[in-house]
Order: C-alpha cells, then structure tokens, then sequence
C-alpha cells in the first residue's frame, strides 16, 4: 500500500508546541498556535503526577474517572468545537500520534478507551467565552490489562464551510489541541516487548522500500528506540540496502512499518534476507527474516515510483511506425 508521510503545504501551515516532555510516557500534549481558543485540563485529586500537563490515571477496573476541560474562545466571534478520543499509535516515522486513529489498530491492544468515553462531542463557545466540558471515563470491569493504555483528548475548532473561501477550504479543521490521557490499572515498571512481524515491499511517498513491521506487544512506551537494518541477496553475499534511525518512540500495544529505502532502484524478483537489530536503553533484539518480493508486486511498484523513470518500450514504437509506414505504401500504391 502506498503511504503519504506527510503533506508538505499542511506541515507549513503547523507550528506544533510540545508541552510536556516526561521520561516514561514523552509528548502528549500539544496545540496549534494559530487556535483562536485554548484548552486547560482541570486536573482531579487521583492524577498520579500533578506537574504533567496532561491526565495521569490510575484506576481499578470499573472504576470512573470524571475528565475535565477548560475551553476559552479567545476570538471574538463564536465558534463550534469538536471532541473526539483516539488511541495513540505509532506512525511510520517512529512518532507517537495521539491525535488520531492507526488504519490497522494493533492485535495486542486489551481495548479502546475512547469506547468507554462518554461527553459531549460538540460544543459551541461564544465571544471571550469560557466553558467547562466534563468527560466521564468507566474502565471495563471484565478487561484487566498490565502496565498502561494511551489515548488523545483531540479538541477541533470546526469551520462554517459556508463562510470559506476556496483556498481556505483546504485547512478546514486543522486548528486543534491535543491532551494526553495515560491509564493503568496498576502503575508498575515493565519492560517492553518486541516483535518482528512481518518484512515485505511497500512503498512511502510514491518510493520503493521494504518495510519492517516491528511490533510492541508491551503496555509500556518504548523510548529512545535504535534500529539498524539490512537487506541481502539470498545467499546473504551481498549488503543491497540499509538503514539506521534513533530517537525514535513507540506507543504501548501498537505497531509500524520501518521503511528500508531502495534509493531509487526498482524492485527486482527474489528472495530476500532482512538483518535487522533494535534497542532501547540496555534492551537489544536482533531479527533474521527471509522474503520473497514476487514479479507482480515488483511491476506494480515500480510503475508508481516517481523516482524510477519510465521504461520505454522502443521495439514496441518501432513496430508501430513501421506498421503506419506499411500502410501510407499501400494507400499511395492504390492511389497510382
């Protein structure tokens, strides 16, 4: 499947502020600027850590939890809001997303939170007006689960389409925040766990790769990742491709695709062998996988990769000009 990391012009529009940097759970909350409203969490006497700005949970299975938010219109004109929760994810670049949903939720994730949300999902704020929204969170009583789960609280500034202009259309909704929300049953240290799931050809931004599919199966972040990977030939002769990242940070139960770039080359059939080593702190793993990339998929991708120029077919233009040469004979022929 072909994935787009980002949209360039978008990006432009964005100046992202980080506000909270914690050793264990990283950034999981931040706003755009350019917002005409703000958001505040009112933070309850069960937050386990009172100086992060974003809602620190531990609570027994069925258990409520009361969520609150100050809303502020800073403009001066009323405005629509939308609330919407979202599990955080992994996204290919090796950042945690709090404020939207993974296409393919991870298999090892014990449950959703924002199914166990419940709140208004639109709220209107008149000029200079403050608002305190309430969102009541009752863990599942039948759905223990060890170490911690980590979603978005996504705050959406919705625009009267009616009122935009056509270039304006084109940024509709993308002034937001974001808060964090982190819950554990128990609130213990556990490590975390990795998985090789899957390597095969894809393809990021239109540009031949083959992906890595790493998996964290633990309820714990995993910060400060490494990953180096290799691509072989089969008889692992050769060294094809390799990559290397770090900084990177995964979402607890989540998933993403670590894409080894071809550097323009097309794909050719075979079987392939991925070396690949990963570490967080003093934890190490280290996967061997063989692959096959088949004749079909090495056509399909490298028909769309924007960077491979396309192959020409000049017997078949040659074939062409002397069928049309053949019959202006003919014609002129019968003309005499």
């Amino acid at each position: 499947m072909n994935k787009i990391l980002f949209d360039s012009k978008k990006t432009m529009m964005y100046i992202v502020v980080i506000f909270i940097l914690t050793l264990f759970f990283g950034p999981v909350a931040f706003a755009d600027q350019s917002a005409g409203f703000s958001v505040r969490p009112i933070l309850s006497e069960n937050q386990v850590n009172s100086e992060v700005g974003y809602f620190d949970l531990n609570l027994e299975p069925g258990e409520s939890q009361t969520l609150s938010l100050e809303l502020r219109n800073m403009s001066d004109e009323e405005i629509n809001l939308s609330i919407s929760v979202h599990t955080a994810f992994t996204n290919v670049s090796g950042v945690v997303e709090y404020g939207s949903d993974a296409d393919v939720p991870d298999d090892t994730l014990p449950f959703f939170l924002a199914d166990y949300i419940q709140g208004d999902g639109k709220i209107t704020l008149s000029e200079g007006e403050t608002k305190q929204v309430d969102l009541l969170l009752t863990l599942p009583e039948d759905k223990p689960f060890e170490g911690v789960l980590a979603a978005g609280i996504r705050v959406e500034e919705i625009k009267d389409s009616e009122h935009l202009s056509e270039e304006s259309m084109a940024i509709e909704n993308t002034l937001s925040y974001v808060m964090g929300l982190v819950v554990s049953n128990k609130r213990e240290q556990l490590s975390p766990e990795l998985d090789l799931l899957a390597v095969y050809a894809d393809q990021l931004n239109f540009r031949n790769v083959f992906s890595a599919q790493i998996q964290n199966q633990s309820g714990t972040f995993v910060n400060q990742l490494e990953v180096s990977a290799s691509i072989y030939n089969e008889d692992q002769t050769e060294r094809l491709y390799s990559t290397e990242a770090s900084g990177m940070q995964m979402a607890p139960h989540s998933n993403f695709a670590f894409p080894i770039s071809l550097n323009g080359e097309s794909f050719v059939p075979g079987t392939y062998v991925l070396h690949l080593q990963a570490n967080s702190g003093e934890l190490e793993w280290e996967w061997t996988r063989s692959f096959v990339v088949d004749d079909q998929t090495s056509k399909t991708f490298n028909r769309q990769d924007i960077t491979i120029p396309s192959q020409t077919n000049y017997w078949l233009l040659v074939s062409i000009f002397l069928v049309i040469l053949l019959l202006l004979v003919i014609l002129i022929r019968k003309r005499k």
